[in-house]
């Protein structure tokens, strides 16, 4: 069983952002499983590069669906997002330099991130976009 298991919960109620949701889930998902079978450094920052490249796909797409809907608690949750980059780039960084015991850090924090980050701040925006939107 994988770290994350997509449930209603975590629906944000516009369907585009919950599949990018289920897609950093998926992501996620295969960082902790290659984590868990001891994979090699390369390997898991190949995983880690993905979850960052897909994670900057999803903010431009989520900022510019909030700017668009004049969503007015945008600049605080943009500021958010570029708190968490820069955490996972520190993250990437230790992954790339072998820093001891990196890897659990990173997937504890991926954890907390996707969890509090969609349950809470994304959760939201949920009423000034999901009226133009369906899921």
């Amino acid at each position: 069983m994988g770290l994350f298991t997509w449930q209603n919960i975590y629906s944000v109620g516009v369907e585009q952002i919950d599949n990018q949701h289920k897609k950093l889930f998926e992501i996620a998902n295969r960082f902790h499983a290659a984590f868990v079978d001891r994979a090699t450094r390369t390997t898991l920052v190949g995983i880690f590069n993905e979850l960052i490249d897909y994670t900057a796909y999803h903010f431009a797409d989520e900022e510019r669906l909030m700017r668009d809907h004049n969503y007015p608690d945008y600049e605080r949750h943009k500021a958010n997002h570029d708190k968490l980059v820069a955490l996972v780039m520190t993250y990437k960084r230790q992954l790339e330099t072998n820093e001891p015991d990196v890897e659990q850090r990173a997937m504890d924090f991926v954890k907390t991130w996707l969890n509090g980050h969609i349950l809470g701040m994304d959760r939201n925006y949920r009423a000034c976009l999901k009226p133009q939107t369906t899921t």
